[in-house]
């Protein structure tokens, strides 16, 4: 498939699809109605007023059939080329801009494939004025960009704009790069050293990192904004307005990020894997996906040195917070709001209905992480969790189950935790008594006050266990 792409003063983007076909015959043209990060159908299609076909010279009819698919008959088999417009004023970090200083885009949104050849080669060639700079993880050779399949396209959002900030260094295999459009005190010396460390612990963590070339790309947006995409070879984030020191935001997105390259984009839950872009996808471990991440995208700032053990336990306790003060009598378990948030997961939802797949979920890796290091006195953590699902499921493309995970914890752990299991990810119990019971063996008293404010703070004398919880 070959796609040709040129930005408009109009603020949409003119798309051109260009393909062999292989048969005769009606052909479905899909375009996703959902984008992997967010679980939750979005229905691009909306920003497409119509598409335009031709087989070989001659106009052929093409006619939508629903939301996001249209149909067309092929006489012959001469090239077909798709000509159409895409509204590209989604300032997000899954969405795609045109602007006068400024190309975004992810192809997820935009690009239309016909069924069944998301595992076809692309080249993609993006018009822009000749002296602008670009930031993307495909592969550029002569003015045109390739990637292996479509799914590898969708996957790797683009940059362009008159200056785009560039900095790279290289950690074990993998070279990593920092790359963005926005003013040079956001891209400082110490944001590079922060994602340095990060990157460096966490490829050490998990033994080897799965990509060779890794892109935390950044947008400084002109409004109020916090956003971040993951990718398998890159992270897209969006951070305003420029006036605002985004450094600390920067460097928690940046950790949570960088790990969905392990646990989502390799390490994928059997739904998942492959991808379909076309309808709702349900799954009931979206918790570990992101409850995982967030726990550890936190831990990682600690125990990497970027952030002091007084700010982790800060960002500790706002986890909690987030969970115990918003959702702690939710009605939901975490399996439930696992597969409700394709309903409203991103949206307001009935009052004490849902849990969030984030903090709770991040409060259950939390507890998991502390019965391990409890029972095998640091030994273990969720650290052999998680090297174990890399080797089973990661290294191996294959997906697992909430089934698969439990019995791999359990594993790790060498017992049962069904009782663990039934109240923490499959109730709606309240576990302020059993987390604080956990946090006590790495030296934290967690509490409630008579206002019902939850703290989080330094038992005394407890410096050699809060050492051996950051490692």
């Amino acid at each position: 498939m070959t796609y040709s792409i040129k930005p408009s003063d109009d603020g949409f983007l003119h798309i051109e699809l260009e393909f062999i076909p292989s048969r005769t015959g009606t052909w479905e043209i899909l375009l996703p109605t959902w984008r992997p990060g967010r679980y939750q159908s979005q229905h691009f299609a909306k920003n497409i007023p119509s598409l335009r076909a031709f087989s070989g010279e001659q106009s052929c009819a093409i006619q939508k059939v629903s939301s996001s698919v249209w149909q067309l008959t092929l006489a012959d088999l001469s090239p077909v080329r798709i000509s159409y417009r895409y509204w590209a004023q989604q300032a997000d970090a899954g969405g795609s801009v045109v602007a006068d200083d400024l190309l975004y885009i992810n192809f997820i949104n935009c690009l239309i494939f016909p069924k069944a050849w998301e595992n076809k080669a692309c080249v993609l060639h993006i018009q822009h004025p000749p002296s602008w700079q670009t930031a993307t993880s495909l592969r550029e050779k002569n003015g045109n960009y390739s990637a292996k399949t479509y799914r590898e396209l969708v996957d790797s959002p683009f940059l362009a704009a008159p200056h785009v900030f560039s900095y790279a260094w290289k950690e074990g295999k993998t070279k990593f790069y920092l790359e963005g459009i926005g003013s040079a005190t956001h891209f400082s010396k110490k944001l590079i050293q922060a994602y340095k460390q990060i990157a460096a612990f966490q490829v050490q963590w998990m033994g080897d990192f799965p990509v060779k070339n890794y892109h935390f790309l950044l947008w400084i947006c002109p409004k109020p904004y916090y956003h971040g995409v993951e990718h398998t070879q890159s992270t897209m984030m969006v951070m305003g307005p420029p006036e605002r020191d985004c450094y600390e935001d920067l460097i928690g997105l940046g950790s949570h990020e960088l790990f969905h390259v392990w646990n989502v984009a390799t390490i994928r839950p059997k739904a998942l894997l492959p991808y379909v872009y076309t309808k709702e996808v349900y799954f009931d471990t979206a918790w570990v996906v992101e409850g995982i991440t967030t726990y550890l995208g936190d831990w990682f700032l600690g125990a990497s040195g970027v952030i002091s053990w007084e700010e982790y336990v800060a960002c500790l306790l706002g986890n909690l917070k987030l969970h115990f003060e918003r959702d702690g009598r939710s009605e939901q378990s975490l399996v439930e709001s696992s597969v409700d948030i394709w309903l409203d997961g991103y949206g307001a939802a009935l009052p004490g209905k849902r849990v969030s797949i984030y903090y709770k979920g991040a409060l259950v890796a939390l507890a998991i992480d502390l019965l391990l290091r409890q029972k095998f006195s640091h030994e273990k953590s969720m650290r052999d969790v998680m090297q174990l699902m890399q080797a089973r499921y990661g290294y191996l493309k294959k997906g697992y189950t909430r089934q698969d995970f439990y019995s791999l914890v359990e594993e790790v752990y060498e017992d049962s935790l069904a009782d663990f299991w039934q109240k923490w990810v499959e109730s709606a119990q309240p576990l302020e008594d059993d987390i604080a019971e956990l946090l006590r063996f790495v030296g934290l008293d967690f509490y409630q006050d008579q206002e019902g404010q939850f703290h989080l703070e330094p038992l005394p004398a407890t410096e050699e266990m809060q050492d051996a919880f950051l490692r």
